[in-house]
């Protein structure tokens, strides 16, 4: 299968700087979903979901747009507990608790959806703090809110 980006490029995207604008909770929270441009020029979108019959099943999701063609390329799944396990196809393990998809090149050249491989967390345990950590895992910096004053 053709690789989109390479592990080399994924970690850029997550490290470039992505600024979150003023109302973005409140966009995020009306929408579902949220555009943001990086220092670079990459246009990211955060993604966010939750089953109302299961609120432990959750994602908060980074994806990069493709300028090309337009689509979505997952970078990251902040994922909630699934009704069944995640399986790591390649290294044939299972995941059943709150767990984090990673892209990489190795999935993808061997056909699979970009961000397949997992790792298990303890880093959160509803969709607010999935969320909150792919803020901060992902390089996004908040606005400064009012009324604060830098040193």
């Amino acid at each position: 299968m053709e690789i989109t980006y390479t592990d080399q490029k994924i970690s850029e995207l997550i490290g470039e700087c992505k600024k979150l604008p003023e109302n973005w909770q409140i966009e995020l929270e009306k929408s579902g979903s949220l555009y943001v441009i990086g220092e670079d020029g990459n246009r990211f979108r955060i993604i966010i979901r939750q089953n109302p019959k299961y609120p432990s099943d959750f994602s908060a999701i980074l994806a990069v747009v493709n300028p090309r063609t337009g689509t979505s390329f997952r970078l990251r799944r902040y994922n909630g507990i699934p009704k069944r396990p995640h399986n790591n196809k390649l290294e044939k393990e299972k995941i059943y608790g709150y767990h984090i998809h990673i892209a990489s090149e190795r999935y993808q050249k061997r056909g699979y959806d970009e961000d397949t491989y997992a790792v298990e967390t303890n880093q959160y345990d509803n969709l607010q703090g999935a969320l909150w950590c792919l803020i901060e895992d992902t390089n996004f910096k908040q606005p400064l809110q009012l009324g604060l004053k830098l040193l």
